[in-house]
């Protein structure tokens, strides 16, 4: 929660145990708390939810938070949910996953963070390369409207991205540090950074990316990050839409670079 650069940040539920794995008590529980959440969103564009599924206590809680965050009139309402761990109990993996199914029509989008997708030994490896990626993918959204940025990507661009017909509301997500040289041999073939579900980069319906560098007055450098970007992500096939938008960031080294890829897939 510290990390996150939201401008609003609400913690639910901060003191005392969870449901016990009893979704109704925690929904019971979480209707008390319906007039502080609904003042906590109401007048906000976004919503941001992040919620670890396969108990009681978030199952119980997301759905009706989700639905008064659509009452209120939120403009974009995004889901951040994680799965168990197969080590956790298939009961509880199975429930997660058949929760998440049921709570996509109800936010704009939805990105997720699978435990089993990890390479980690231990449990508390996995936890914490968890918010990295969560940390990593929210910040890096919502802050391609909120942050200063050279070439515009404004909150029209993000709305359109979240609306982008396609089967799924699935979001992915990466993002690459380093020089222009780094860069150039990881985004060589860079659908391979994409899961397994996109056979090629061809399977990118949508794909909205930023590229950061500390100062852009270097014309050598600007020229040579534009040309990668035009061969490597302006050239998706015709039917794909592409937003795009450069940004200054002071935090990074001199000649270093950030990439940050978002990309919704046709199936």
């Amino acid at each position: 929660m510290d990390e996150l650069s939201l401008c609003g940040k609400y913690l639910i539920g901060q003191e005392g145990l969870g449901s016990g794995k009893d979704r109704f008590l925690a929904e019971y529980e979480c209707s008390k708390s319906f007039p502080a959440i609904e003042s906590v969103l109401r007048g906000r564009l976004v919503a941001v939810f992040v919620v670890c599924l396969g108990g009681g206590t978030g199952e119980g809680c997301i759905r009706s938070f989700l639905q008064k965050a659509r009452e209120v009139g939120n403009k974009a309402i995004i889901l951040v949910a994680t799965i168990p761990h197969s080590s956790e109990g298939a009961e509880k993996r199975k429930n997660a996953l058949g929760l998440l199914k049921a709570l996509e029509p109800m936010a704009d989008a939805l990105y997720t963070v699978d435990y089993d997708d990890s390479r980690h030994a231990t449990l508390t490896e996995v936890f914490q390369e968890a918010d990295r990626k969560i940390i990593g993918f929210t910040d890096s959204l919502w802050g391609m409207v909120l942050r200063r940025c050279m070439i515009t990507f404004d909150f029209n661009d993000f709305r359109t991205f979240l609306q982008f017909p396609t089967p799924s509301k699935h979001i992915d997500f990466f993002m690459l540090t380093g020089s222009l040289d780094f860069l150039r041999k990881e985004v060589k073939d860079w659908g391979k950074k994409l899961p397994a579900k996109y056979s090629s980069a061809d399977e990118v319906a949508m794909a909205v990316f930023s590229i950061e560098n500390a100062d852009w007055s270097d014309d050598k450098e600007t020229t040579e990050a534009m040309d990668m970007v035009h061969e490597r992500f302006l050239q998706l096939p015709p039917d794909a839409e592409v937003k795009w938008g450069i940004y200054p960031d002071e935090t990074l080294p001199p000649h270093q670079f950030r990439l940050r890829v978002f990309t919704k897939c046709k199936r």
